[in-house]
């Protein structure tokens, strides 16, 4: 069998913004262009000038340009009047192709286009409609807190409970194509994805989870959001098992902003590919061609922090059968270049440089650990996440480089608690679901409260998912509303896509509302049992009087009657004044109200010419005035005075209430004495009476301990006794071990000594048979 696996060619490619293959009229992609390559760099088709081509490589981190003879152009004439073609002589120009841009590291500056080498707008020549890589960097920037964007990640993990999950892994390592940077991993054993759902993950806007009661996630935007918040560039891995009779698939995609905006492409591509497991053992899944499935993979070798196909395979050895692992790199860093995601100060743990991060809450925590949550959740992912849902299905765990994340709920660090139920006016698009028509409010003091340290505010939940985290609905001056803190879950409110909010509707302001209701009404019944002075009903009038502003009046009298309309606006302006502010001061002030009209009006309508006005007449109106003037001064300072006398003795019955109040507690106090005083001597003659039986208990407890002891040196000893006589009968077996080595080696050198015997033996007889013939041989000669 061959070692690619043909399937169906109309699966969809890996564009981000839902565009197929089928769909897409590109000639570049019809004459067999790559999954990871999408817009030919062309002009649009409704402009016509002779070019010099560019060799585009993707694979290239700059344009290179093809070299050619310099020709000559011809300009034709539009002109009716001229139909002759005119020579144009054209001077070769030697072009520097430009550096290659680098992707700032830094998240809020990365939007920020290279002016040296502009990226381009609009390069494909079809209709078709396509998205910007500058999109994804514009979609992240929704998330303004790192913590939220992980927060995405661990609900899409939290969402395959269903599937299988039981734990999400929330990791960091070392980047292998850089040693000196940090990669952050996000891995669960949910379901995984096949090639379908695995495009849908990586594309905007797919969501199979609208409209679910049990799944957090709704809008299809948050893994790319999320990922492009943390870090330039992600690559998934994710395995699924084979349903329906499919064969199991495994998918790798990589997500990466540094490779559209180093290799200045136009639309936003992520090259993928995808494996199937045939006859146990993984073939790669061919839509179109496999060049340009060799395109994507290495597109994604070059672009991703592995260096081979086989370092990406080995991915796959840490899902087992099946599951997702999100791979985030080039992660995002601060102005003073450091990462944005601080992984040593806590080796379990990742936490946040920056404004979110304040030494004093951390040391805060330490001495209140009742509140740490509230000090620390802005820049500790660990106590984020172990708030961050109502409940946690309890086989499904969340680790966090290493250690588990304990699950904890605010009501275990409240006292003095109250339930309160809020049922919002009925929408008519909401379910008929009645349970989520209400939310059942539980607030009370944090256990810390009697510190006086300023923490407040609702944790309010939407399907079992923190929004708001202390959500502080009452900002009052002074110390009023501290250590009240809540939780509520409100699934009748829509959250913000990012999940760190509420859409701002009618229904959120009421709940806003209530819950300032609620609060303020716990903390003035309540204050008093954590050391806050007792609050007091407010008086039905304000105590601060302001004097409103001296309205505008226009006129058509001539200057002449200008002291006459003075007057009227001023008489009127303190009867006003005196009636709104002071409904106390029942004024018996006549004040004529003078209406300026025209000069054609009837003079006996006015009241008064202005021809007939005399000084003699303006003296009395301006002494009349005064008179009033100073009788609603002395109202005044009679209200004042009354009111001032009100204050003295509403102070001298605090102070009568704060002494009986005190004598009160100093009676108590010696009564305590006394009562202790009494149990201290009755605890006394009773330690007298149970002497005997103590010193009898004594005795007791000295003889069990003793017979303990001798027990114990009996079990040491038979222990000791059992081990020689295992160390006994190893020594026997040893020896005997020895003596039949010995027997054998002893029978083995008697064999070899008989043997040695009977060579000699025979040697001995060879000389005696040589000296016989040496005899012989002489007595020979000699004869």
């Amino acid at each position: 069998m061959d070692s690619s696996h043909q399937i169906n060619p109309q699966k969809p490619r890996s564009v981000i913004g839902g565009m197929t293959d089928s769909g897409s009229t590109n000639p570049k992609s019809q004459s067999g262009a790559t999954d990871s390559t999408l817009g030919d760099g062309s002009s649009h088709p409704g402009l016509k000038r002779d070019l010099r081509n560019y060799d585009k490589d993707d694979d290239d981190d700059t344009n290179s340009l093809s070299t050619k003879k310099p020709r000559i152009t011809t300009i034709e004439s539009t002109s009716e009047s001229c139909k002759k073609i005119v020579p144009l002589d054209v001077t070769p120009l030697t072009i520097v192709p430009p550096e290659t841009p680098k992707l700032s590291r830094q998240f809020w500056k990365a939007g920020d286009d290279d002016e040296s080498v502009p990226l381009p707008r609009y390069c494909s020549n079809d209709a078709a409609v396509r998205v910007h890589p500058q999109f994804l960097h514009a979609n992240a920037t929704s998330h303004k807190w790192a913590l939220g964007a992980l927060a995405e990640l661990l609900d899409n993990s939290l969402d395959e409970v269903n599937n299988g999950a039981t734990y999400v892994h929330v990791n960091s390592a070392t980047n292998e194509r850089d040693e000196k940077s940090n990669i952050l991993i996000v891995e669960d054993n949910g379901g995984g994805m096949n090639p379908s759902t695995f495009r849908e993950c990586l594309s905007l806007g797919y969501s199979r989870k609208r409209n679910m009661a049990d799944r957090v996630g709704q809008y299809g935007n948050g893994f790319k959001t999320s990922t492009m918040r943390l870090g330039a560039d992600a690559i998934v891995f994710s395995r699924c098992r084979g349903t329906n009779g499919n064969n199991p698939t495994q998918s790798i995609g990589m997500l990466s902003y540094t490779f559209l905006y180093e290799t200045r492409k136009c639309e936003a591509i992520v090259p993928t590919v995808d494996y199937e497991l045939v006859d146990n053992e993984w073939k790669e899944i061919v839509y179109n061609s496999r060049d340009g499935w060799s395109d994507n993979l290495e597109t994604i070798v070059k672009w991703s922090p592995y260096l081979s196909e086989q370092d990406l395979l080995d991915q796959f050895d840490h899902l087992e059968e099946q599951g997702t692992r999100i791979v985030i790199y080039n992660l995002w860093e601060d102005d003073e270049g450091k990462l944005e995601l601080d992984f040593d100060t806590d080796p379990h743990d990742i936490q946040l440089r920056g404004v979110n991060r304040d030494e004093k809450n951390i040391e805060m925590a330490k001495a209140y650990p009742n509140s740490r949550h509230f000090l620390t959740y802005r820049h500790s992912l660990r106590s984020y996440a172990s708030i961050l849902y109502l409940k946690r299905p309890p086989n499904f765990r969340i680790i966090l480089r290493g250690k588990d994340v304990e699950h904890h709920s605010i009501l275990d660090d409240m006292m003095m608690k109250e339930e309160k139920t809020y049922k919002p006016v009925r929408s008519p698009e909401w379910s008929s679901d009645q349970d989520e028509m209400c939310a059942t409010i539980k607030l009370g003091f944090v256990k810390d409260a009697h510190h006086h340290i300023d923490i407040q505010g609702f944790n309010v939940y939407h399907k079992n998912r923190l929004i708001k985290p202390f959500w502080r609905v009452w900002n009052a001056a002074g110390s009023d509303g501290r250590g009240v803190i809540g939780i509520l879950e409100a699934n009748f409110i829509q959250p913000a896509h990012n999940k760190q909010g509420f859409e701002r509707t009618a229904v959120l302001s009421k709940l806003e509302g209530r819950l300032v209701h609620h609060q303020k009404h716990y903390w003035s019944s309540r204050c008093h049992e954590i050391g806050y002075a007792p609050r007091r009903k407010q008086k039905n009038y304000e105590s601060n009087v302001t004097v409103p502003a001296r309205p505008i009046y226009t006129t058509n009298l001539d200057r002449g009657s200008s002291s006459t309309a003075v007057l009227a606006r001023s008489r009127q302006n303190s009867e006003s004044f005196v009636r709104n502010q002071i409904p106390q001061v029942n004024t018996q002030a006549s004040v004529k109200n003078i209406q300026p009209e025209s000069r054609s009006t009837d003079r006996n309508r006015v009241g008064i010419s202005l021809e007939e006005t005399s000084s003699v007449n303006v003296q009395a109106e301006l002494q009349k005035g005064k008179q009033e003037s100073a009788e609603v001064v002395s109202k005044l300072q009679r209200e004042k005075t009354l009111l001032e006398l009100q204050l003295k003795e509403s102070k001298a019955k605090i102070q009568a209430l704060e002494k009986a109040q005190r004598e009160k507690e100093l009676l108590l106090e010696s009564q305590l004495k006394e009562s202790q005083a009494k149990i201290q001597d009755l605890e006394k003659a009773l330690r007298h009476k149970e002497l005997p039986f103590e010193l009898q208990i004594k005795e007791s407890k000295a003889k069990s301990q003793d017979l303990e002891k001798a027990q114990r040196e009996k079990e040491l000893l038979e222990f000791q006794l059992k081990e020689s006589k295992v160390k006994i009968q190893n020594l026997e077996n040893r020896q005997e071990g020895v003596n039949k080595i010995f027997h054998e080696e002893r029978a083995r050198r008697d064999v070899t000594e008989n043997a040695l015997r009977k060579k000699l033996r025979e040697a001995s007889d060879v000389i005696d048979g040589l000296k016989k013939q040496v005899e012989t041989f002489k007595g020979k000669r000699m004869l």
